[in-house]
């Protein structure tokens, strides 16, 4: 019986020696030696980069939409694929360039291509009923000391068929 009792510390001891030094020593020669959670050297939220950018979408009246209900997504996986095509024009774009202030034409492009993915994933979609396109938007968050800044700019619309 005293057995069955120790058993579970017998078992976290176990999983701690594994996590804390089998692991460790096993991940020590590869890319990213000690990788895995939670132990990472990944310093996460010790520092914010002082610039950040969000995006949504309007028609093109620029009336906002409802991402979730219009677009079964949320807005920060329609931020993420924008993101990625950005990352994928980035070559195009200067040498050092942030693929946030990458140039208005680059821009166009990446917000074309995922409202293109969008519209394609969700057709036909009633909510999109009357409407002759969609424009999509970046709004651009500047962190400067006390002030907060944001600035919105329209970066790529489409038409509907």
């Amino acid at each position: 019986m005293a057995l069955l009792r120790r058993l579970p510390f017998r078992f976290h001891w176990a999983l701690v020696l594994l996590m804390g030094a089998v692991i460790p020593l096993i991940t020590a020669k590869t890319d990213k030696p000690g990788e895995f959670y939670p132990f990472s050297n990944f310093p996460m939220y010790s520092s914010f980069e002082p610039d950040t950018y969000l995006v949504y979408i309007t028609d093109l009246e620029d009336k906002p939409l409802a991402i979730s209900p219009v677009f079964g997504t949320s807005a920060s996986d329609i931020k993420k694929t924008y993101d990625r095509k950005l990352g994928e024009l980035k070559p195009r774009a200067p040498k050092g360039t942030r693929k946030a202030n990458l140039p208005l034409p680059l821009k166009q492009e990446a917000a074309a291509e995922t409202l293109a993915a969008l519209v394609k994933r969700i057709s036909p979609s009633p909510h999109l009923i009357g409407k002759t396109g969609l424009r999509l938007h970046q709004v651009d968050i500047h962190y400067d000391g006390d002030l907060l800044t944001q600035r919105s700019t329209p970066v790529g619309q489409i038409t509907l068929p």
